[in-house]
């Protein structure tokens, strides 16, 4: 009995995959785990197959091997949320692709694309950038995202209001910062900050995994022809809150596409529904209330690990710490992801005496040489 059980569970796997090939190949459509979970026991009622098996057998799928994700540990939720309750805030990036021998890349896609992702709405603008990525070719991407802009929300929407990005010598150059200040962008450069653009940076990661899949199931070569077509399939797909889909009051899923200024009391009342920490995590809490490892006037230096995101040629175990010594200015309070208090830290670089704000985790303490 257990045998056919067995087999049993295999057919219904394989009659999943084969649901899977069918939307990559005959719909251009990348599921997620989410959505074959949901098929599986809604449409198939193949509901005695575990998730975890779904799972397994999903990294398995030959379009899917070579880019699923794969957790290597978990963390805690003790990091500060990155929320908002305006639309307009937008996390920005450069995504490359690397160049390969067995398929060039014309020169004219050889440098990347911009995205810029909504903090809030989740929504996604990629612009390639076309030959170089100097001041000028970012300006004609910045034009294009602002006419992406234009056409997906209309003359009377929400205008872009803030641009985050990490210090690209292009973006944080003269012609940039000013054709941000005539359109009335503000900017705000990352440097040490654990959270970095990292907003943007995982949405270059789904990308990258839904292309490779999109490619294995049509053949088609080269990124520059598949991306828009990604972008979309990422803008369409329902918003995800802690794991699970955010739903409208009609138990229609959100969609980064759907979120508009006409109905963005609702879409907040929603997510601060099912996720407080949206809400309260806007707020500081007197610091008076909590304990602080380093006192104000407290030489600390940033651990290594937070000030950069590069893998390639980092010697890690060579270096712990940033070589620049800061000084602890101000104590912060927060709510973490995880519901409960964040201790974070105004710190001033004593070479460039610019301000950055690290948590407790992310410092350790230092003395000037």
């Amino acid at each position: 009995m257990e045998t056919t059980e067995k087999d049993n569970r295999e057919r219904e796997l394989d009659v999943l995959m084969a649901w899977v090939s069918e939307r990559l190949t005959s719909f251009a459509d990348v599921p997620r785990l989410d959505d074959v979970v949901q098929y599986a026991y809604n449409t198939f009622g193949f509901r005695q197959l575990k998730r975890a098996a779904i799972a397994r057998r999903l990294r398995l799928h030959p379009f899917y091997h070579m880019s699923s994700f794969q957790k290597r540990n978990t963390r805690r939720k003790n990091y500060r949320p990155i929320v908002t309750n305006t639309l307009g805030i937008l996390h920005g990036d450069i995504g490359f692709y690397s160049l390969v021998r067995e398929f060039e890349t014309p020169v004219t896609f050889r440098s990347g694309f911009l995205i810029l992702k909504d903090v809030l709405s989740r929504y996604l603008h990629v612009v390639i950038l076309e030959k170089t990525r100097d001041a000028n070719s970012i300006i004609r991407a910045l034009k294009e995202v602002l006419k992406q802009h234009q056409k997906q929300y209309g003359p009377y929407g929400h205008r872009i209001k803030s641009i985050a990005f990490d210090r690209e010598k292009s973006v944080t150059g003269t012609k940039v910062q000013n054709f941000l200040r005539d359109n009335n962008i503000s900017f705000h450069a990352f440097k040490y900050t654990a959270s970095k653009s990292k907003m943007a940076e995982n949405a270059i990661r789904l990308i990258r995994s839904d292309m490779k899949k999109l490619s294995e199931a049509t053949g088609k070569q080269g990124w520059w022809k598949l991306i828009n077509q990604v972008v979309n399939i990422q803008n369409q797909k329902p918003i995800k809150i802690n794991q699970k889909t955010l739903f409208r009051q009609n138990q229609v899923p959100w969609r980064p596409a759907d979120v508009n200024i006409n109905n963005l009391d609702q879409f907040l009342f929603d997510l601060q529904k099912a996720d407080p920490v949206q809400q309260f995590g806007q707020f500081v809490i007197a610091p008076q209330l909590s304990m602080f490892k380093f006192p104000i006037g407290s030489i600390v230096r940033p651990k290594l690990i937070v000030t950069s995101s590069a893998v390639i040629g980092k010697k890690r175990s060579e270096i712990s710490l940033e070589e620049d010594p800061f000084i602890v200015k101000e104590h912060i309070s927060y709510v973490n992801a995880g519901f409960a208090v964040g201790i974070a830290y105004r710190c001033v670089n004593q070479r460039t005496l610019e301000e950055e704000i690290f948590d407790e985790q992310d410092l350790a303490e230092s003395f000037v040489f």
